[in-house]
């Protein structure tokens, strides 16, 4: 992923994630702005009963004006027209270069309705989405697929354009997920004599890949790192997993067809993450859920990248919400002040603990990543 290519500005839009923040501050560096702010700024919004100015800004009084009057310009501001946040993760993300412009989307939210809903407040233009990434098998990141797929291919069909929706996965796709509510014991140990009732919840199926072709989708399988888009972004293999620490997540199983079984299945292999590379500003990368540890995570890019360029921006699930994962937020928060990135936004299944301590630790780098959020980063 070195040969990436330098692009002159990368915009992120988040679809879907689990908070709605339209309020707070953000670095100029990330040239942010919120769905509220764009509606503010949206001419269509103008309220005429309450203006004495056209969608030109052009004076037209109301009857009985006086000449000193100041022109006034009023939004109609509806909260219907606000994204709604869910458990899950959806962001489009547009990288440019010159002339030339790719859009993908990663990850697609926990189910069809929200991703939808979100989607039709932000104005997405589907017809121009050309792959879509998935982070890896979770329901709440591949819920709404099917519905991006399909508004995908109605999207090209309507505009005449050709070609399908690639929709980039990794191949080891499991029956199903889930949690245990009862403390496995490790592999290769035997459970005690008085075995407690051990509980489960299943999260439900990922989209399947012949489920995904018939919606119109072009299926690629990639267990390795790639890049996409004619090497505007760069997609992992699998994440080393090199700090003591970051161990995965305990009580994670995976449920099979075949032997009708759950298994404990701690470490989740087959999660990758994005990375663009912006002119002048250096790394942005996303990650879905941090299962592999968020440092891993930035230890890889790193790696790949041969510390030669600086990791600018780190987006996305860290996943350090949870009794279970909560205890490494310190030593997250240590080995983050040492990689040292510029920015980072972490949403999702982060927690506001986490947020808190990275906030404290590094102050002014921490950004909400509240659905509705639009960031464009440029050389600038």
């Amino acid at each position: 992923m070195r040969n990436l290519v330098e692009l002159d500005a990368l915009r992120l839009t988040v679809v879907v994630d689990n908070e709605v923040d339209t309020m707070s501050s953000v670095p100029k560096e990330l040239g942010f702005a919120s769905q509220a702010q764009r509606l503010f700024k949206d001419l269509r919004n103008i309220d005429q009963e309450k203006s004495n100015v056209d969608e030109n800004g052009a004076h037209c009084p109301h009857p009985g004006h006086r000449d000193d009057e100041q022109h006034v310009r009023s939004v109609a501001y509806d909260f219907m027209d606000l994204c709604c946040g869910a458990h899950g993760l959806s962001i489009l993300v547009t990288g440019i270069k010159g002339n030339v412009e790719h859009r993908v989307l990663f990850d697609t939210g926990p189910q069809s309705a929200i991703f939808l809903e979100n989607a039709k407040r932000l104005e997405l233009e589907f017809e121009k989405i050309e792959v879509i990434v998935l982070s890896h098998w979770h329901i709440d990141h591949s819920g709404g697929m099917l519905a991006a797929v399909d508004k995908c291919r109605e999207a090209r069909q309507h505009q005449q354009k050709t070609g399908q929706v690639i929709v980039d996965l990794h191949p080891d796709r499991p029956d199903q997920r889930g949690s245990c509510l009862t403390r496995l014991p490790p592999p290769g140990q035997e459970p005690p004599q008085e075995t407690p009732l051990i509980e489960y919840v299943a999260w439900g199926a990922d989209p399947s890949f012949e489920g995904l072709e018939t919606k119109g989708a072009k299926i690629t399988k990639h267990g390795e790192a790639h890049t996409i888009c004619e090497g505007f972004f760069g997609i992992s293999g699998l994440i080393p997993r090199l700090t003591s620490y970051e161990t995965g997540i305990p009580n994670h199983v995976r449920w099979s067809n075949t032997t009708r079984s759950w298994s404990s299945e701690p470490e989740i292999m087959d999660e990758r993450y994005l990375v663009a590379k912006v002119k002048s500003k250096g790394i942005v990368v996303l990650t879905g859920c941090s299962h592999a540890g968020v440092i891993n995570v930035c230890k890889d890019v790193q790696n790949a990248f041969a510390k030669e360029d600086e990791l600018f921006f780190v987006v996305g699930g860290f996943h350090l919400a949870g009794a279970t994962v909560e205890t490494r937020i310190a030593e997250t928060v240590k080995d983050m002040i040492s990689i040292n990135p510029s920015f980072m936004a972490p949403g999702h299944c982060s927690g506001w603990r986490s947020k808190l301590a990275l906030e404290n630790a590094m102050p002014g780098r921490v950004v909400s990543l509240g659905v509705g959020s639009d960031f464009v980063i440029t050389e600038q």
